[in-house]
């Protein structure tokens, strides 16, 4: 089997998206079998080709994502058809299969449909994506693969895809992930400047993110006395003026810390370090931080939305994220336990043992088999 992944956002700092098709072309090329990885790139891909000795393909003029939409939809058939590949599977959920991948089958990962379970929170060009382009793209595919039980039945809801081609296909954590020793926790608070004792936010600014909330009941919680600082990472608050203003309403600004971006190398410490990582999103299609921070050993407390009570099960502490008194009550119940945090730690090391890229590979691979079949 010739496979065929489009490859975008590798050449930036990694995204949810991004990040889920990197580790799962790993996975794909690392399985035994014979099958032939390639990716079709649409910009650099990096360390990606380098390291796995897999075979990249320009797709020029698609490095960004209207470029992708539009023009990928030409693209990709004539690049398929002259590599003669058997599947096309686009991770990115866009699906710019306008004009089908040159006689291949096709497949497409789609994350989550937020545009429509969440209005309101989405950009210009993810409403236009979501609400206009796939109602009319994606019932054609020949198989949609999404990561949870609850984007399953959004996608069926809201975008009338067939059942029978919807596979559920969880995202899993990368072996990297895993209890830190406290001498790599130690190196990293003094390099990122950290204090002793955090809690850890991992997202981005994006309204569903919440970090409204967050700060909300961090404000709450600092009027209690028993708390500590507040480590958000991936985000620079001089580049967003409304996060600025947010900061002024807590009684101490200067607890909330931003690290900006952290490499992936990095993950494992930042998380080992806190001693709670705090997850209040409005909706996501799976929800990958909790679990890497389950993996790392770290107590959680996150939503009770959307796609995350199945996956961090009773291994972490889940409140309605509207309400940011619960949300308050929530992180001091953890911070102020220490027989709860070593609960949870314990449980949440188990539950990430059950998710691994090499199952979510072969999981995969047979989606692929069966639509060629």
């Amino acid at each position: 089997m010739r496979i065929a992944l489009i490859a975008y956002g590798l050449d930036r700092p990694l995204s949810g998206i991004s990040r889920y098709t990197l580790e799962l072309t790993r996975a794909l090329a690392a399985l035994p079998g014979g099958h032939e990885v390639l990716l079709l790139a649409a910009g650099s891909t990096g360390a990606l080709t380098e390291g796995n000795n897999l075979r990249s393909v320009p797709l020029f003029g698609c490095s960004r994502l209207p470029g992708l939409v539009t023009l990928g939809n030409v693209l990709i058939p004539w690049k398929a058809r002259r590599l003669q590949v058997d599947i096309v599977h686009d991770p990115t959920g866009v699906t710019p299969f306008l004009f089908g991948a040159g006689g291949a089958r096709t497949v497409v990962t789609l994350h989550d449909v937020f545009a429509w379970s969440c209005p309101g929170h989405s950009t210009l060009l993810d409403t236009l994506i979501y609400r206009y382009w796939l109602p009319r793209v994606l019932p054609k595919t020949d198989a949609v693969i999404t990561i949870s039980e609850a984007s399953r039945l959004d996608i069926l809801h809201y975008l009338k895809v067939n059942p029978s081609k919807v596979h559920i296909v969880p995202r899993w954590v990368h072996a990297a992930l895993k209890p830190s020793s406290e001498a790599e926790v130690a190196a990293l608070k003094a390099r990122y400047r950290l204090p002793e004792r955090y809690m850890l936010f991992l997202g981005s600014v994006e309204k569903r993110k919440n970090l409204h909330g967050l700060l909300g009941a961090y404000a709450r919680l600092q009027h209690t006395g028993a708390y500590i600082p507040l480590v958000i990472t991936g985000l620079k608050p001089r580049k967003y003026p409304a996060l600025a203003q947010m900061l002024q309403q807590l009684n101490e600004p200067a607890s909330v810390i931003f690290t900006g971006y952290v490499p992936d190398e990095d993950l494992p410490a930042i998380y080992c370090g806190a001693d709670l990582f705090v997850f209040p999103s409005l909706y996501e299609g799976f929800g990958l931080p909790p679990l890497e921070a389950m993996a790392c050993g770290t107590p959680v407390v996150c939503s009770n939305t959307s796609s995350l009570p199945e996956v961090v099960g009773d291994a972490a502490i889940t409140v309605d994220p509207y309400d940011v008194e619960a949300l308050a009550d929530a992180m001091h119940r953890v911070l102020s336990d220490a027989a709860l945090r070593e609960e949870l730690r314990a449980k949440g090391l188990a539950r990430a043992k059950m998710f691994t890229w090499e199952k979510a590979a072969r999981e995969t691979l047979a989606v692929y088999e069966k639509v060629l079949q």
